[in-house]
């Protein structure tokens, strides 16, 4: 978990916080509990993460539907 100013994909801009190696099914949850549940929009981004990896947001914001397969970085615009 950490907290960023820097500019994340989709033109999220501002003060995030950031949590990494987010399993999909909790990206879900999460997303769709404090957002409007697509990655690509809203308060809260989601990039594709790599597993056992702490992986920073990228430029490149979800452009498909979450995956329970998948693991996530997630960043929420407070």
């Amino acid at each position: 978990m950490g907290v960023t100013t820097a500019a994340m994909g989709g033109n999220l801009t501002g003060t995030k916080v950031c949590l990494s190696q987010v399993p999909g099914s909790a990206a879900i949850s999460i997303d769709n509990e404090l957002d409007d549940g697509l990655g690509a929009t809203g308060r809260l981004r989601a990039t594709i993460g790599t597993s056992g990896v702490n992986t920073s947001p990228s430029n490149a914001v979800l452009a498909a539907l979450y995956s329970e397969d998948n693991v996530y970085t997630i960043c929420y615009r407070i």
